[in-house]
Order: structure tokens, then C-alpha cells, then sequence
């Protein structure tokens, strides 16, 4: 049965020229976030304002399976001036939000501008889409024999849900009893 070692090595292999790379190795998992470090990724992100980062954090157990948590965060800051009333004044702001579980996204971004050389082009054009991350995980944990369940997230919104629906039908047939008695006239 692969370990968490094997795994991160078969999704290394996997993410090689590709902007995704294998972080945080621990001993029963690893995390698959967009490569920073990599200059070429990290102009993209930091010069076209992306304010977004979004990683898949694997864990794999003793016995064969492994779960995928997605996490989605954004990040977005100010530092400068701006007027009020009129009166310039400092700001610094920053805001994040954070989602978790299994996340499902898409995005693209076309801009068309003055690029480095001086002329009008194309100086922003990007898709991402977070199953593109997923897909590379699951084929490498296809190929060592790996069975995916569901993250602790996923089984909580589930637990909500049941929760919620269950409720549900207790007062559908609370309000149901009420009215066949004639108690809600």
C-alpha cells in the first residue's frame, strides 16, 4: 500500500512543468498549491493582481484511502492615500475570507492594455479552474492503488444537512397533525 511519501513523489512527478507544486510534506500527507516561488508564477500573480490563492491539502491513512481539502483564500490590501472630505489621508487596509471543504471553481481574467514594450496587447489572459488540481491528485492516486473518501468537511455539512432536513420533516408533520386536527383553523 503507497504511504504519503509515495504519494506527494507520484503527484510531484505529475505537477512537473505545470504551475502547481507539492508543499508541506508531513508524515501523512502533503499540500498541492500554485508554485510562488517559481518566478515565472509568481510575476503572473504578483504583477497582475491576483489576489487569490487556492491549495488541495491530501492526507492519506494507514489503510489505503486518502481525502482531499480544498481551500480557497483571498486576500486583498491597500496602502496609500485616499481623499476624504476632500483632505488626503493614510489608509492601510487589508481583508482575507476563506473557504473549505470542497470547493469548486472557476475563473478567468482578459485584459487588454499597454504591455511592457509600450504597445496595446493582451497583458493579462488567465483560467484557472480548481479540478484541474483535483484531477492531477486523483490519477496519481489511481495509479499507487488509492480509494478517496470524504474530508472532515464534507462529512460535517452532510451531518448539517441531514440535520436540517430531518427537522424539516418534524415540523412538516407537527404543522401536518396541527391542521388535520383542526388546531390550525
Amino acid at each position: 500500500m503507497a504511504d504519503a511519501q509515495q504519494f506527494a513523489a507520484e503527484v510531484e512527478r505529475a505537477v512537473a512543468d505545470t504551475p502547481y507544486m507539492v508543499a508541506d510534506e508531513t508524515p501523512d500527507g502533503f499540500t498541492v498549491q500554485i508554485d510562488v516561488v517559481d518566478a515565472q508564477w509568481w510575476t503572473l500573480m504578483q504583477r497582475k493582481s491576483l489576489k487569490k490563492s487556492f491549495s488541495h491539502i491530501v492526507k492519506v491513512a494507514p489503510d489505503g484511502t486518502y481525502t482531499v481539502t480544498d481551500r480557497s483564500m483571498t486576500v486583498e490590501w491597500q496602502a496609500g492615500a485616499e481623499l476624504a472630505g476632500g483632505v488626503p489621508r493614510p489608509v492601510l487596509r487589508a481583508t482575507a475570507g476563506m473557504q473549505q471543504g470542497n470547493v469548486r471553481e472557476i475563473s478567468f481574467r482578459k485584459e487588454i492594455g499597454i504591455d511592457d514594450s509600450g504597445r496595446p496587447g493582451e497583458v493579462v489572459d488567465y483560467t484557472f479552474a480548481s479540478g484541474e488540481g483535483n484531477a492531477i491528485i486523483e490519477a496519481a492516486a489511481d495509479r499507487l492503488g488509492l480509494r478517496k473518501t470524504m474530508n472532515t468537511s464534507a462529512k460535517v455539512g452532510l451531518g448539517v444537512a441531514g440535520l436540517v432536513i430531518g427537522a424539516l420533516v418534524v415540523v412538516g408533520i407537527v404543522v401536518a397533525i396541527l391542521a388535520l386536527t383542526g388546531v390550525l383553523g
